[in-house]
């Protein structure tokens, strides 16, 4: 799969600041030997790309001499020679779907364009920094560059980070540093930047008078094909399978459409995600394979996330590290991503006006427990400011206010925090998103709350088209969509049955959550949750540290409550911060 993974362009930069740049971005990419890399400069500015056999594919001089990148991995076949004119409209849309940014830069260098994909799916960070300026797909390298210090740390931010692990809106946790919006045409030039939201995906009311049959048949003709036409365009596929419907969906039009896929799971053999995983696999004849993750992959794997994503969320991804480490190299995924927002897991429970950052799921650091935390902090004017700052996000968003939930949702969480997965897939192989596609989000987004709620229409879907997947239980709900006679009896005998001998034929019937990072910090201790415990005396600045020993002590001795996992993950990511920062102002 050629790609081009990630970018860094910058222009007028001090020397200083450039080799501080380069150095992030080679710790970063060190780690990643396969990938090639290319540079390019337009007068003072200067472009380094990175990624996936023949770079060229994706790189393209316009007749004026500006220059072309496409980043990402769209669907379907590319050639830029085809945009040269549209691009010259003041309404060009990118005409691919999936994980796409297209970046020009003007033949002086002097003025960067830049299109993303509806989802904004590819986080880039950008500063001004002294006379120059400079965005990269890389966190750290923005940050290196700048030099930042925590006396440049973005207090809202911050207490987003504590809050839900991720930031929102274009908010880092630095003051002068942003993330460049979703669905958007940017702009960096003598004016500064500057972003205009092209609305290729909103939300609308035009499906809800709309029959149930014909819905569950529409939705069923916009998924199969968004999924069928990502697994035609390559001869073979990876794909994480887990119990849930994305990965299953994927699964099931593959085994249809005869696509070559090698199915994996990973975590313990009596994890709800691996028995269904295995039973999806078999039922459709997919080769499949559980992959039994390292005990000791947080402390391999941690500064390399650090290194790669610095401060862009909380610490929490380096399962997906030692799974990409253990299947094959030659292979590119096919992922799920998006696809259980879209068709409506994020409105179970979810009441309409509700503020984002209090949603119960995402809660890490409650209000109460943050006034504990936080040391000398100006805790209630920031959570007004937070509060504010969601209101008026949600008000400038169109549709009603269940779709402006969905929206805010996918704009937020599923862009900052979510995406981490199909970026590291990216970096290791390739990875193809078929649920990122308009014609599927905007049908989606055009259906009433009581169509989509609780998933309600993809579940007839399964129900209509997939009966054998259907009736194979999951983490997606209690009860599988069909309940089979099977089922039943086996239901019943687990019912009679001790909690031990839930296993083999009774396997499943239980709720074992994975719990990989847990099961790491138990076996490793302390340094599994580096930076964290090496740098007390630097967090205890900012933070009662006290705390922190009574959540570690918890997770020690238990792992029923995965929030106090959360917690230390989100106080890493400052953790790092101080380190790193501490670091830079020495040097």
């Amino acid at each position: 799969m050629s790609s081009i993974v990630g970018f860094t362009v910058f222009s007028a930069l001090e020397e200083t600041a450039v080799q501080r740049l380069l150095a992030a971005q080679e710790r970063a990419l060190s780690q990643f030997q396969h990938l090639e890399r290319k540079t390019i400069s337009l007068g003072l500015t200067r472009l380094d790309v990175w990624g996936h056999r023949a770079l060229s594919e994706r790189l393209h001089t316009l007749p004026d001499g500006s220059f072309l990148a496409l980043i990402g991995s769209p669907h379907g076949k590319v050639n830029l020679a085809d945009v040269q004119d549209a691009i010259l409209t003041d309404r060009f849309e990118l005409p691919w779907d999936g994980r796409v940014i297209l970046l020009k830069i003007s033949a002086d260098g002097k003025r960067w364009t830049l299109w993303n994909d509806w989802l904004g799916s590819i986080p880039v960070f950008h500063a001004a920094i002294g006379h120059g300026r400079l965005a990269s797909t890389l966190e750290p390298v923005v940050v290196a560059s700048a030099a930042y210090t925590p006396d440049d740390f973005f207090l809202p931010g911050l207490v987003s980070l504590l809050i839900n692990g991720h930031f929102i809106s274009d908010w880092t946790l630095y003051k002068g540093m942003k993330v460049i919006p979703p669905d958007s045409r940017m702009e960096w030039g003598d004016g500064g930047f500057r972003a205009e939201t092209l609305w290729t995906v909103q939300p609308s009311q035009s499906r809800w008078e709309a029959g149930w049959d014909d819905l569950v048949d529409e939705m069923h003709e916009l998924s199969h094909k968004a999924v069928a036409d990502v697994l035609k365009t390559q001869p073979e596929w990876i794909l994480p399978l887990s119990a849930g419907l994305d990965s299953r969906l994927i699964a099931g039009v593959g085994a249809e459409i005869g696509a070559e896929m090698l199915a994996y799971a990973w975590g313990e053999p009596n994890a709800t995600d691996v028995v269904y995983s295995r039973e999806i696999a078999k039922t459709l004849g997919i080769p499949w394979k559980r992959i039994d993750l390292n005990k000791d992959f947080l402390v391999t794997y941690t500064p390399r996330w650090a290194d790669l994503f610095g401060s862009s969320m909380h610490f929490h991804g380096m399962y997906q590290m030692n799974f990409l480490d253990s299947i094959p190299e030659d292979m590119p995924l096919i992922s799920g991503f998006l696809g259980d927002v879209l068709s409506g897991s994020s409105l179970l429970k979810q009441k309409d006006g509700a503020v984002f950052y209090k949603k119960d799921w995402y809660l890490h650091w409650g209000v109460e427990e943050l006034k504990d935390l936080l040391r000398d902090f100006p805790l209630d004017k920031t959570l007004h400011e937070i509060h504010e700052a969601l209101g008026e996000a949600v008000a400038r968003l169109p549709g009603s206010q269940f779709a402006k939930n969905i929206l805010f949702e996918l704009w937020n969480r599923q862009r900052l925090f979510t995406s981490f997965q199909t970026n590291l897939a990216s970096h290791w192989s390739g990875v193809a998103t078929p649920f990122l596609n308009r014609a599927y989000a905007r049908f989606n987004l055009s259906l009433p709350r009581a169509v989509i709620e609780n998933r309600r229409l993809l579940a007839d879907v399964f129900r209509r088209y997939y009966a054998k997947l259907a009736a194979i239980p999951g983490t997606y709900a209690q009860e599988p969509f069909i309940r089979t006679g099977r089922y039943l009896l086996r239901r019943r005998i687990v019912e009679h049955l001790p909690a031990p001998l839930h296993h083999g034929p009774f396997a499943g019937f239980d709720d074992v959550p994975l719990r990989m990072d847990i099961d790491c910090i138990q076996a490793a201790g302390k340094k599994a949750l580096w930076p964290l415990f090496d740098t007390l005396r630097e967090l205890n600045q900012w933070l009662d540290v006290r705390l922190l020993e009574r959540e570690y002590q918890t997770l020690q001795h238990s792992s029923e409550d995965i929030r106090p996992l959360r917690r230390l993950q989100s106080v890493q990511t400052l953790a790092y911060r101080l380190r790193a920062d501490a670091k830079v102002v020495h040097s």
